[in-house]
C-alpha cells in the first residue's frame, strides 16, 4: 500500500523534532540530518514575542542557525533572579541544561493559498504542530512554554517552517520559576533556542 502524501510529511516532522532532540543534546551531526530535511530556499521563521523573532532565509542561513543550537548545549547564562533591582545586580553563572519538547498534537491544515506574485508550486501542504517545551538551567531554574510549528512543504522537503512561541511561561514539576527575573526567562529562551 503506498504512503500518502500526508503521512510522508508527518515521517519527515517525527524525524525532524527527533533530530532536534539529538542536537539539543549536542549531537553535531543532527545538524546535517536536520539541514537535508530543508529545500534548498526554505525560510525559518521564529515569530514569537520578543526577543523570540527572527527570520533565517535559505539552506545556509538554517545551517548557521543549528550549528548555533549544537553550540549552546551548557552555554554559560548570567541570571539576575527575580530580587534584582538593578539589571546585572547579583548575576550568578549557571548553564543551559535540559530543553526537551513533547509534541501534544498535530494535524494537516489546507494547503497554502498563492498570493500575489508567488508561483502555485509554491503552495505546498501545511501541517500544524502545538507542543510543550521544558526549559531548565543546570541548577533547575526554569519553566515550561507552548508554542506551535507550522511547516510547509515543497515536494518532499520543508519549504517553510513558522515557530510561535508563547510569550507567558508556566510553572514546570521540578524546576523553579519563582527565583527568575524577566529578562532571565529571556535569557533562557534566547538559549534555548539559539537565536542568538
Amino acid at each position: 500500500m503506498a504512503q500518502t502524501a500526508a503521512s510522508d510529511t508527518h515521517e519527515t516532522i517525527d524525524r525532524y523534532f527527533s533530530y532536534i532532540r539529538a542536537l539539543r543534546n549536542g549531537d553535531e551531526q543532527a545538524v546535517q540530518k536536520l539541514v537535508d530535511l530543508w529545500d534548498e530556499d526554505g525560510v525559518f521563521e521564529f515569530a514569537g514575542a520578543a526577543p523570540l523573532t527572527a527570520t533565517f532565509k535559505g539552506r545556509n542561513a538554517i545551517h548557521v542557525l543549528y550549528k548555533n543550537r549544537v553550540a549552546a548545549c551548557g552555554m554559560p547564562l548570567k541570571l539576575e533572579g527575580a530580587l534584582a533591582t538593578t539589571p546585572g545586580a547579583l548575576a550568578r553563572e549557571v548553564a543551559l541544561g535540559a530543553v526537551e519538547t513533547h509534541v501534544n498534537r498535530m494535524r494537516n491544515l489546507p494547503a497554502a493559498a498563492a498570493t500575489k506574485g508567488t508561483k502555485a508550486a509554491e503552495k505546498g501542504q501545511r501541517v500544524a504542530v502545538g507542543w510543550t517545551t521544558t526549559i531548565a538551567t543546570d541548577d533547575k531554574q526554569g519553566f515550561e512554554v507552548g508554542g506551535s510549528h507550522t511547516f510547509t512543504f515543497k515536494g518532499d522537503k520543508i519549504g517553510a517552517l513558522k515557530v510561535v512561541v508563547s510569550p507567558k511561561p508556566e510553572a514546570a514539576k521540578g524546576l523553579n520559576l519563582n527565583d527568575l527575573a524577566v529578562r532571565d526567562i529571556g535569557r533562557l529562551s534566547l538559549a534555548a533556542w539559539a537565536v542568538v
